[in-house]
């Protein structure tokens, strides 16, 4: 997450005719008061809506529009700006019976009120016509909604006072299984409008309330990595097991798609030096970020699979058509969590295979059902803390839940990793896949952990259990009817395989397409002979099955 660059606080000198880039970092407590302030106030304001957010306030607090922007981006870590869903603003019944006749999103309702302005009111609805025609399309869609109803289950006989009911101040329709769909009042629409509109953005928390010495940790990073992603090429001096070394940076610039260049090679096997440069470039806008982004990917996975190994290193950036030179001191060394001088650790070389066999394994158990719904995203955001920097692997993401995975190979790996974390210390939302002989001899287990004997994938099962114990699905409402409960799951998960969708439907699996295709809606797409997804996660899914198939056939 690198800071804009209008964003970015930073001082150039020349010095023997090169002109230096000094990112600008906190490196004492002057600002410590204001981050509490500022952490103390987005608490406040969360569940409210963007509207009622005054943001000039922050900048005028800390004096410094630049430094306020950054620190309010690092704290964007935690406190998120996200659209409502119809359910969160309008409860689960009507946002349910909006969904059985095609009006899942906001844009959706305003496609009707923009199609009755140019039919029955000639292209413009007046101010003293709004009221009548927001009725009229509540009445239209209520009606729609009942035929829906009268089509799929068969009609009673009337009863007397009729099958309509009110109450509240909110006309519903019951069926005759006496379950009531609630119809979208006039001011119920004009309220779910413009839910997607950025001012009607609601604050949500998406971590622990962080410290202020955390959010300073990620400041003095995101000022060093904004530097560092408009670099044009990457120097660095290492210093440890050469050969381990060479081959990760061999395998990170063909996972990141860089070139590289070995300089100071090593001569014999005791030579413990060695000078690498990976080389970004241009896109076909002129910007240096494309690769650059790529290449701090790639330095932090060094750095992680070496710790201890970066002695220092320098980086060409082009910001705004000026050349500069980032020196990696000792003191930005210490923000990347490296100890430069020191002895190096043992340490495995990083595989490319050993994490896209795992990918693609779970690809293969989430589109058969195994995974309880976690999806795998690659190339997280790392996690920062003061002096230490862990870069996962993967983030797990089941709804709103998102949850970093770290793969290691070694028990040198797994014993850095294992302190790292620790040094990071309380709420680390994590968990790790390590070698059995590896995790048997770790001192210190700061998050849950899988073991393996052979392949990672092997460990996908005691993984999957230990998130449904550690990290357990949010129960549906018992209010809920089955189908509710499956849009909902589809909804939060993006597929639901086959045997759980027959499950909450109480049919045999091998009937549940049938019958979600004949009764679904638009909100449930079928796999045949897999499950059921959201509409927008098919590419992904069928992207996900292409690659099961290859591996299948690769075994």
């Amino acid at each position: 997450m690198a800071f804009k660059t209008t964003d970015f606080k930073k001082t150039t000198r020349v010095t023997n005719g090169e002109r230096l880039l000094y990112p600008y970092q906190i490196r004492d407590d002057r600002y410590t008061a204001a981050i509490g302030y500022a952490i103390a106030y987005y608490e406040r304001m969360v569940g409210r809506r963007r509207a009622e957010f005054e943001a000039e306030t922050l900048l005028e607090f800390f004096g410094d529009a630049r430094l306020a922007r950054g620190l309010v981006a690092c704290l964007s870590r935690t406190y998120v700006w996200r659209a409502q869903t119809f359910a969160e603003a309008l409860g689960e019944p009507t946002a349910h019976a909006l969904r059985r006749v095609g009006l899942e999103r906001p844009a959706a309702l305003r496609a009707k009120l923009y199609g009755l302005a140019n039919g029955r009111y000639g292209g413009v609805i007046l101010p003293h016509e709004r009221q009548e025609a927001l009725e009229y399309l509540c009445s239209r869609i209520g009606a729609e909604l009942e035929a829906r109803i009268a089509q799929q289950e068969p009609q009673p006989e009337p009863r007397s006072g009729g099958d309509r009911e009110t109450g509240g101040g909110q006309s519903t329709i019951r069926n005759p299984q006496s379950t009531i769909y609630p119809i979208l009042t006039p001011e119920q629409f004009e309220q779910a409008l413009t839910l997607d509109a950025e001012p009607q953005h609601v604050l949500v928390k998406v971590g622990p309330t962080p410290e202020p010495h955390e959010i300073i940790a990620r400041y003095n990073y995101h000022s060093l990595e904004t530097a560092l992603c408009h670099a044009g090429h990457l120097q660095l001096r290492l210093r440890g097991p050469v050969w381990g070394i060479l081959r990760s940076v061999h395998n990170l610039a063909r996972r990141y798609q860089l070139r590289y260049e070995v300089g100071q090679a090593p001569r014999t096997l005791f030579d413990d030096q060695l000078a690498i440069t990976f080389y970004g470039g241009r896109d076909a806008l002129g910007r240096w970020t494309r690769t650059g982004r790529r290449l701090v990917r790639a330095l932090l996975r060094l750095l992680a699979a070496h710790p201890d190994s970066l002695v220092a290193g320098e980086a060409l950036v082009h910001l705004r058509g000026q050349a500069t030179t980032l020196r990696l001191d000792e003191r930005a060394l210490q923000v990347l969590g490296v100890a430069a001088n020191q002895e190096p650790e043992p340490s495995e070389p990083w595989e490319h295979d050993l994490a896209e066999t795992f990918r693609r394994a779970w690809s293969s158990a989430f589109v058969g059902g195994r995974t309880a719904g976690w999806r795998l995203r690659r190339d997280p955001e790392p996690m920062i803390g003061a002096g230490v920097v862990v870069v996962p692997d993967f983030a797990l993401v089941r709804g709103r839940e998102r949850l970093a995975l770290c793969l290691t190979s070694g028990r040198a790996t797994a014993e850095a990793l294992m302190r790292d974390l620790a040094r990071l210390g309380r709420h680390t939302q994590a968990l790790a896949i390590v070698p059995a002989y590896a995790a048997e001899a770790l001192p210190i287990c700061p998050i849950p952990i899988a073991a393996y004997s052979e392949q990672p994938a092997e460990a996908i099962p005691a993984l999957v259990a230990t998130l449904e114990h550690t990290y357990p699905r949010t129960r549906a409402a018992a209010a809920l009817t089955p189908w509710q409960r499956l849009e909902r799951l589809v909804a939060e998960e993006g597929f639901v395989g086959e045997e759980t969708v027959g499950a909450i439907l109480g049919c045999p699996a091998d009937e549940a397409a049938r019958l979600v295709r004949r009764w679904g809606g638009p909100a449930l797409h079928v796999l045949p002979g897999l499950g059921v997804c959201a509409p927008e996660a098919l590419g992904e899914i069928r992207t996900l099955i292409e690659e099961g198939g290859l591996l299948q056939r690769a075994a």
